[in-house]
């Protein structure tokens, strides 16, 4: 284990463009649309920071609705197709995954990533309108597009049950998955809508036990990295909570005696299941200290720590 200190709907017939954007075009085999360079929602992002090297955007259209795909291509691999793809979590954007993603790309790690709905405001889909089903369903489409090309899933938070998903149904190609502070649900709980429908079916203790992703994963033969941050997957009992839920908003005290509120999403027994069901050469767990579950946000905090993080995620997929 590693520490790191502080250092059936329809595809969109075009892609949409501003008219002047140069664009990247794939090889015919490859599902994925042209790209544009101008992303649709420029002002709507919680942050926007600019990639190393230009990134490709398209929109996938669903029923009622489109969202946002980004690719961000490594230097001189515009071209290339990205062979990772990453899933953000609950309440966020793809964007949130600047933090990681962009010191992935300065190593050479293309990616693609995307919008979920209900999310964020660049989905146009009101929260309690869309349910972890059809995000799933979403996340599935968008992996379609890179075919047998996905070699690599990385999933944060509700991303992380969603990567799992994907790493199921693209199991033929998908040899690595990175989880970032995993949550991982019962299979009823993806149909009911987002809100107190979805809050009642994950907060039985010790549901998400019945997860097929958990049985996806003793016959997984790829390799799995988890990421979670020293005060998250805490055990709620220890603080008076129910044994198989998550702690949630707790004061504890980190290694060097300093008291906090944290934030504990995810349930201890979450951490110990993934683990449980995973064989030790096929598994690496780093914990990041002082770190509670917005480790995305906490990494933006400590670009040093990310790129040395970016660095180990980098080798993990790339050796064989």
């Amino acid at each position: 284990m590693l520490r790191f200190g502080y250092q059936a709907p329809k595809r969109a017939k075009q892609p949409f463009t501003d008219g002047i954007s140069r664009f990247f075009c794939w090889p015919a085999m490859i599902r994925l649309p042209t790209l544009s360079t101008t992303s649709q929602h420029p002002l709507r992002w919680q942050f926007d920071e600019a990639p190393s090297t230009p990134a490709g955007y398209f929109s996938e259209e669903f029923d009622h609705y489109q969202l946002e795909g980004r690719v961000l291509p490594i230097a001189g691999g515009e071209k290339e197709i990205p062979q990772t793809l990453v899933i953000h979590g609950a309440r966020s954007d793809y964007i949130r995954l600047n933090a990681l993603l962009y010191p992935l790309q300065a190593l050479g790690i293309a990616s693609l990533s995307f919008n979920l709905s209900g999310h964020s405001t660049a989905a146009n889909v009101a929260l309690e309108n869309t349910s972890l089903e059809n995000n799933l369903k979403e996340s599935l489409r968008f992996a379609d597009g890179l075919g047998t090309h996905l070699h690599t899933v990385i999933g944060h938070s509700m991303g992380g049950a969603l990567a799992l998903k994907v790493a199921e149904a693209h199991r033929s190609s998908v040899k690595n998955i990175v989880l970032c502070c995993p949550a991982l649900y019962s299979d009823d709980a993806y149909n009911p809508p987002f809100g107190t429908p979805f809050r009642k079916a994950i907060s039985v203790p010790f549901n998400f036990l019945e997860s097929s992703s958990l049985k996806f994963l003793r016959k997984f033969e790829g390799k799995l990295m988890l990421i979670i941050g020293q005060h998250d997957g805490l055990k709620s009992s220890t603080f008076g909570g129910v044994p198989g839920t998550a702690a949630g908003n707790v004061i504890t005290s980190d290694d060097q005696l300093a008291v906090r509120k944290v934030n504990s999403a995810i349930p201890y027994e979450v951490i110990k299941a993934i683990e449980n069901n995973l064989t030790p050469h096929q598994f690496k767990k780093i914990v990041l200290p002082r770190c509670d579950h917005g480790v995305l946000a906490w990494l933006r905090d400590y670009p040093l720590v990310a790129s040395n993080l970016a660095s180990t995620i980098a080798k993990f997929v790339t050796q064989r």
